[in-house]
């Protein structure tokens, strides 16, 4: 499977745990992005022609998507179809929403582009927790994007919230995912806070003005999974829950190790077997797509025999469909079953893996122990002949 993903890198304000390539939103250079964006995409085209016509889902992620006009949008899409990625015959056309930019105008103009599938990020329905990480939006904002979102006929709605959050009780969050259930949603991600020594939040944590107390993510990752499993949802993936039918097709094809073209600055790509990016910082990314778009400005990770290894393990793992031995062997490992069986059976000992018909799966807190699981694997696997 083959996919396409673009980069939005505005945003009304950066958020202080934020770590991401984004800048505040300027509407001086919504035309110039739109431009040099377009460009990429055409010169992508030109070299590797007919490649783009393949795609299966489009994904625009940020930064806030919801936050660049209409207008420019819809050159945009306009641009894609031209190589072939028209909205209308993807099965899957995802856009990432803030409650700031969401009102009527911009979900219909969006709806009309061809997108059926919105994430909005709400993050948390506490009023003191918003503004201690920065949001832009309030409560009552974020409320009234979901009653609207929701209201559209034939649109798949995903929303996200996070935990562990400095000051966040388990109490909190666990009513944050009650309330939230309770809405018509068919998809919902949750995410544990990852401080970023880079981010505004991280300065914090660092100088001891706030602090995270890694005691509460167990509690809050296990009752969370507990409320969204008893109202329905299934956990496919550590921090996606979907009912049924209603997963993402595009994020499956990241944890699938499927193949895609990223666009914007920074966009990452995966094609035969090579991970690439253009420039971060959008003055070098507008220079380079200005350029032609040279080979040599490109960030390269050319995968060996280990990595692959270790994403084929943490990314079959961090989904409920596990680990399967015959992908193992496909790597050209021979008997893995035997080979992994001391570290297989440590961890089905505590309850946190099962075995069964070939494929590893992670249970209870396993999940918790997910990265450890998977280190322990890789190493049972590297180095092997």
């Amino acid at each position: 499977m083959f996919c396409v993903y673009l980069h939005i890198p505005f945003c009304k304000k950066v958020c202080d745990y934020c770590d991401f390539r984004v800048m505040p939103a300027q509407s001086k250079l919504y035309k110039e992005y739109t431009d040099v964006i377009c460009k990429q995409i055409v010169c992508f085209e030109s070299e590797r022609p007919g490649l783009l016509k393949t795609a299966e889902t489009l994904y625009l992620g940020g930064g806030t998507p919801s936050a660049l006009p209409p207008t420019y949008l819809r050159q945009i899409f306009e641009c894609l179809a031209s190589v072939g990625v028209a909205a209308g015959r993807l099965r899957e056309v995802s856009m990432e929403f803030n409650p700031e930019s969401t009102d009527e105008y911009t979900v219909e103009s969006a709806l009309s582009l061809g997108v059926n599938r919105v994430s909005l990020g709400l993050q948390t329905f506490d009023a003191d927790l918003l503004k201690l990480v920065g949001r832009s939006h309030s409560v009552e904002r974020g409320l009234e994007a979901l009653r609207l979102l929701t209201s559209m006929p034939n649109l798949q709605v995903n929303a996200d919230l996070m935990f562990d959050l400095p000051g966040q009780t388990v109490e909190g969050f666990l009513a944050d995912v009650d309330r939230l259930s309770d809405f018509p949603l068919n998809h919902v991600s949750f995410y544990g806070l990852n401080v970023s020594p880079r981010s505004r939040l991280g300065h914090r944590v660092s100088r001891g003005e706030l602090s995270v107390n890694e005691d509460l993510y167990e509690p809050m990752y296990l009752g969370g999974v507990e409320i969204l499993e008893r109202k329905g949802f299934v956990r496919y993936e550590v921090s996606n829950f979907a009912k049924p039918g209603f997963e993402s097709s595009h994020n499956r094809n990241y944890w699938d190790r499927g193949e895609y073209a990223g666009f914007g600055p920074g966009a990452h790509s995966y094609i035969g077997g090579t991970r690439f990016y253009a420039p971060e910082i959008y003055p070098r990314w507008k220079d380079y797509v200005n350029s032609e778009c040279p080979a040599d400005a490109l960030m390269v990770d050319r995968l060996n025999r280990d990595d692959e290894l270790m994403e084929l393990i943490w990314l079959s793992l961090r989904q409920s469909k596990g680990l399967r031995f015959e992908d193992l062997r496909a790597l050209g490992i021979d008997n893995p079953e035997s080979r992994s069986a001391a570290c297989v059976d440590k961890w089905i000992r505590k309850d946190f893996v099962i075995n069964k018909d070939g494929i590893l799966r992670l249970q209870g807190r396993g999940w918790i122990f997910m990265d450890e699981i998977v280190t322990d694997l890789a190493n049972a696997y590297s180095n092997l002949e």
